[in-house]
């Protein structure tokens, strides 16, 4: 993933948190991992993070975007 859509995707996902500055990541050997936003995301920025190269890692390809889920990219 490019540095530019890794950062974009952060951006995105900053004003779905009550605390844009919490502690709401993890990284696990070659991927990066957002915990579930507390608010769902629209369905603009749900494509806009799958354009940039974000997925849910609990979800099939493809696969309705899911609130309760969080989003992952390798690195």
């Amino acid at each position: 993933m490019k540095l530019s859509n890794f950062i974009e995707g952060l951006k995105t996902l900053q004003p779905y948190y009550k605390d844009g500055d919490g502690y709401h990541i993890g990284a696990e050997h070659d991927q990066f991992y957002t915990y579930q936003t507390e608010r769902p995301l629209t369905p603009e920025d749900v494509q806009k993070m799958r354009d940039l190269g974000w997925f849910q890692p609990d979800r099939e390809d493809g696969a309705e975007y899911s609130p309760e889920d969080g989003w992952s990219a390798f690195t």
